[in-house]
């Protein structure tokens, strides 16, 4: 294996700006076809809001689970032979063993003074593989290492959120800062047959980019494009020799830019009543998995932002939430464009997007035109609990309340494959499964 080496660390977090809307964020030029932005988060320790060493199950590879076997009864020994058991269900090397939560649902290693008592006692090197890489998430790309972030860390969120072009920080990911053992593939196949040639992926991630960048559209119908491309990439027949794809390519990016198609989804219709019942109705699977009190708080805030006035109408619940996005999170957006750009762009290069990825036991082999669909309703829910949360503050609506909204969602949303099944489920029974319902959810 290959592993791509960058002798510098030039990164741009924690420099946050605000973007000319009139001008895309990131030059194309410079743009990095294999992200390494990753490797410049650093952990905010202590300070952290919302510690990552509770909630989750800790897996341990076989050969650190047998180091933490060595620890010194005084020295850790003693919660190891309290905490650290053998998985019984799955003997595989990399799931040998795992670290059980404590009574209070935290990490019997994470300190009061929330630091990691084995980082702290043993150093970097005997962290788990999830511990050592959170919240980065490593992959593997035409033989090169490359890495994203998980937006269920604040910092992380922070990061990529409110740092104009920061996938130009680029770094050297095989520091030896942090471990590279566990990382995701390009998934390729659907039953028996390759559908998505690995051949043409990345001309396909920079096309879908360029898209999400283009200043011309409104986000919601830069994301229905990539819909429509999504469609047609889904039939292309992946049998072709390498010169075809890339000719089919190319025409699916000149479709892009036909005023036909472009009329063709400025057709499609907008729904404010069933837009927000859907956010209602999904936000209610999150609510039945007993998600974090951060996640209950914004849904609080979203609940707040869009409630009209005791003894009002139904409908005037879907007007306030109507004013709410017109007046507060609109303004807002509109000032800083890049952000929901930068949410776009990290869950891209993180997802795999749009041939997903392979390696863990939560994938779940999806076509393409459904990658886009779980991308663009996380979006769609996520953006509406954003609206909400603009209208309960109005204009002190900031940075922060949007770090906190997309943080919070991807915590109690990214890493359950059990509320993506029932997420899938819900726009299935409720006929959103097409590019009509996306425009339902996104269209304003």
């Amino acid at each position: 294996m290959e592993i791509s080496e960058q002798s510098t660390c030039a990164s741009n977090f924690g420099s946050s700006a605000h973007a000319d809307s009139a001008n895309s964020s990131v030059d194309k030029a410079s743009r990095p076809s294999h992200p390494t932005y990753a490797a410049a988060f650093r952990c905010a320790g202590p300070s952290c809001e919302d510690p990552c060493c509770g909630d989750w199950d800790i897996p341990l590879d076989k050969n650190t689970y047998e180091k933490y076997q060595q620890f010194p009864s005084k020295k850790l020994g003693d919660t190891v032979s309290q905490f650290v058991i053998v998985n019984q269900t799955d003997q595989r090397e990399q799931l040998y063993g795992q670290i059980l939560r404590t009574s209070s649902g935290s990490c019997p290693f994470f300190g009061a003074d929330h630091l990691c008592g084995i980082q702290k006692e043993y150093g970097n090197q005997l962290l788990s593989a999830s511990c050592s890489i959170y919240p980065r998430s490593l992959s593997i790309v035409e033989e090169r290492l490359e890495g994203a972030l998980s937006l269920s860390c604040p910092e992380a969120a922070r990061n990529v959120l409110l740092t104009m072009d920061f996938m130009h920080s680029v770094c050297n990911i095989n520091s030896g800062d942090f471990r590279t053992d566990n990382f995701y593939r390009l998934a390729g196949t659907q039953g028996n047959s390759t559908v998505k040639p690995h051949s043409i992926f990345l001309p396909i991630r920079k096309m879908l980019i360029d898209l999400v960048m283009d200043r011309s559209r409104k986000l919601p119908d830069r994301l229905l494009m990539i819909g429509h491309l999504c469609k047609r990439l889904s039939a292309m027949d992946a049998g072709q020799s390498q010169t075809t794809l890339l000719s089919n390519l190319c025409d699916l990016g000149d479709a892009s830019k036909n005023p036909l198609v472009q009329a063709e989804i400025n057709r499609l219709p907008n729904d404010p009543r069933l837009r927000v019942e859907t956010i209602f109705g999904l936000t209610d699977i999150v609510m039945r998995h007993e998600p974090s009190s951060r996640f209950q708080e914004i849904f609080s805030s979203f609940v707040a932002g869009i409630v009209a006035p005791a003894g009002s109408s139904r409908r005037s619940d879907i007007e306030t939430f109507l004013t709410a996005e017109r007046d507060y999170y609109s303004p807002f957006f509109e000032a800083s464009p890049f952000i929901l750009e930068n949410y776009l762009i990290n869950y891209i290069f993180k997802y795999l997007f749009p041939y997903g990825r392979s390696g863990s036991d939560s994938f779940i082999p999806q076509g393409i035109f459904t990658e886009y669909l779980q991308m663009t309703t996380q979006f769609a829910w996520m953006n509406g609990l954003l609206i909400g949360t603009a209208g309960h503050h109005k204009d002190a609506f900031n940075n922060e309340h949007v770090v906190k909204v997309i943080q919070s969602f991807s915590r109690a949303v990214e890493h359950d494959p059990n509320v993506h099944r029932s997420m899938h489920r819900y726009i299935s029974s409720h006929n959103l499964h097409s590019l009509l319902g996306m425009a339902i959810m996104l269209k304003h």
